[in-house]
């Protein structure tokens, strides 16, 4: 029975033009060797299966081969190069620092290193893992390493280049791998398929590709373990099930029933995700990646930032048509919010399906329950929707005090007076009143009108209603400023207690306009900008409102009472008892200020 070869070993390149995805680094050192500058040490890094053992081997072959072609590939006929092919040549030399790692095989080596090369030009070491080198190798391994024999090169590769010691890194010349891209890996792979009379469809090339995460090592052995489960033909839906990876169409589904609100069908597409085996994590994961597709796909420049096959870019295109970018960011941000809870949630399996039920109402216009249950109760609260000519205009207020703190249901009190012989119909005076709550709380107006909250999407309507928000300012409650600023003190008094006692809390006044007017005892206090800032961020946040401003600063200096000195209270306790002195005399003890 002929042994099985596996394809990551049948099909290592053994040139620089059939390395598979570093071009940039082979051009490079392919240059090098044309020039003849060749560096006494070279640090190959990168993610792992990408190809830096691959290249060390093929620049050691190349360097030592007698009869270069005029690509600078070796020719794989001189003894140099025959020796290498058949594994037995004595100028090439490898090293597993992951094994040997001590100060005693770093000596040897340098040992050796003093053996000039019998046959070709160089000795070159190919030393694997070097992260794995002790504090002392690598000590031991510096001044071979910066001044070695003119015939010694040495190549380091590590998968770790941060835990290598700075020194080494100095004495080399790095060069950094990449992750091989997805359409690289799924063309090699054809590649390989087709030298060993397999078929594979487009789409099992691409998860193969994805599953080895940048790693042609890996998708060999995936490509290989696949075809020992499927035979010679490989099918898509044979990949996703020894691989064990969720199919994109329940994703495709799951997003149509989440545009549609259903969260009914939505909740039992999971239940038949989760009885398959797979883990919520992995299904939230994935489900923000498709997220992210579809929210690439809706520019036709972008596009191309999805790696995936052609058949599953249309199908992105197709779906994103249907969805607003409003909510797809949002339904990523659930996503990431589900990711960062996971691990430490009692109940996996209901924080999924919540996640799923607020993405379904990201979709559904915004109501709140109050009004959902008046209406519901008495339909006429809910009357045609009006047209900018029955909206009048309004005239500012005087003051519209606002409760603290302010909830999100909870509309402003005191509404608007509108001008003699005015009046606002009761649906536009509610939906006024919900847009100022809103605005105050820094939402925009067209993010309510996409919620179908403040009103029915008439343009002039809603310019009419832009128009009358800013003409209306909130008037704050002076009350609630003075008790949020003893607040924000009681909060920096530990850290910052000199600004805490020189803040006059009491005496601070609400001006015009909202703004802020502070009075300190301390100057230095007073114009430290920092901590003012930080006030009106908590104001802000604490009353829930940005209208809120900085106004003007005065300074209250207060007298300090003058403490008397040591010779001033010794002469007053005289004053009052006279033999205190002849006591001093008597002791022959001096007066000292």
């Amino acid at each position: 029975m002929e042994n099985f070869v596996v394809s990551a070993r049948k099909y290592r390149p053994v040139t620089f033009d059939s390395v598979v995805g570093q071009s940039s680094i082979t051009s490079t050192l392919k240059s090098a060797i044309l020039n003849n500058h060749l560096a006494q040490a070279f640090l190959f890094t990168g993610p792992r299966g990408v190809g830096k053992t691959t290249c060390a081997r093929i620049f050691a072959k190349t360097i030592n081969c007698e009869h270069l072609n005029d690509k600078m590939e070796p020719c794989d006929q001189c003894e140099s190069c025959v020796s290498f092919n058949r594994n037995n040549s004595f100028n090439i030399h490898e090293l597993d620092a992951a094994s040997n790692n001590s100060v005693e095989d770093i000596r040897r080596l340098v040992e050796q290193v003093r053996i000039p090369p019998q046959l070709g030009k160089y000795k070159v070491y190919i030393i694997d893992e070097v992260h794995m080198l002790s504090q002392a190798a690598f000590n031991a391994f510096l001044k071979t390493l910066e001044e070695p024999p003119a015939y010694a090169k040495f190549i380091l590769a590590t998968t770790e280049k941060h835990k290598i010691i700075p020194t080494i890194l100095s004495r080399c010349q790095i060069y950094d791998f990449n992750r091989i891209t997805l359409n690289d890996i799924a063309e090699h792979i054809a590649y390989v398929a087709q030298n060993e009379g397999v078929t594979v469809e487009p789409k099992a090339l691409m998860v193969m590709a994805q599953k080895a995460d940048g790693a042609m090592r890996d998708a060999l052995s995936i490509f290989d373990q696949i075809v020992s489960f499927a035979g010679n033909h490989v099918s898509y839906k044979a990949t996703i099930e020894n691989l064990n990876v969720l199919d994109e169409e329940y994703y495709f589904r799951l997003v149509n029933f989440v545009l549609q609100g259903d969260i009914s069908n939505s909740l039992i597409l999971y239940n038949e995700v989760v009885s398959k085996g797979f883990d919520g994590l992995n299904f939230i994961n994935g489900l923000a990646s498709h997220l992210r597709n579809l929210l690439v796909s809706k520019d036709a420049g972008t596009i191309t930032l999805i790696e995936t096959s052609e058949q599953s870019k249309q199908a992105f295109a197709q779906q994103s048509v249907q969805c607003s970018l409003r909510f797809l960011i949002g339904a990523i941000d659930l996503c990431s919010q589900v990711d960062l809870a996971y691990k430490n949630a009692s109940d996996k399996r209901l924080l999924v399906e919540l996640n799923l039920m607020k993405m379904c109402k990201l979709t559904v216009p915004f109501e709140s329950d109050s009004q959902a249950g008046a209406e519901k109760k008495n339909p006429e609260l809910n009357p045609n929707p009006v047209t900018a000519a029955q909206v009048p205009s309004v005239s500012k207020p005087e003051a519209l005090p606002l409760s603290r703190p302010v909830s999100p249901a909870v509309s402003i009190q005191n509404e608007v007076t509108p001008p003699t012989s005015a009046v606002i119909e009761p649906k536009v005076e509610a939906e006024f009143k919900i847009l100022k709550t809103n605005r105050s709380r820094g939402l925009s107006l067209s993010n309510e009108l996409d919620q179908k909250a403040i009103i029915s999407g008439d343009q002039s309507t809603e310019e009419t209603l832009n128009q009358r928000f800013d003409s209306v300012s909130i008037r704050l409650d002076e009350k609630d400023i003075i008790q949020g600023i003893k607040d924000f003190l009681n909060h920096t008094r530990i850290e910052k207690p000199v600004y805490a006692n020189s803040l006059l809390a009491e005496e601070c006044k609400l001006g015009d306009n909202n703004t802020l007017n502070l009075v300190f005892t301390n100057q230095s206090a007073a114009e430290n900008k920092e901590t003012l800032t930080e006030l009106i961020q908590f104001l802000r946040k604490e009353l829930n409102t940005t209208e809120i401003q900085m106004g003007s600063i005065e300074i209250h200096e207060t007298e300090v009472e003058r403490q008397p000195t040591a010779m001033e209270r010794y002469l007053k306790m005289t004053e009052i008892n006279p033999q205190l002195d002849a006591l001093r005399k008597q002791l022959d003890m001096d007066l000292r200020d």
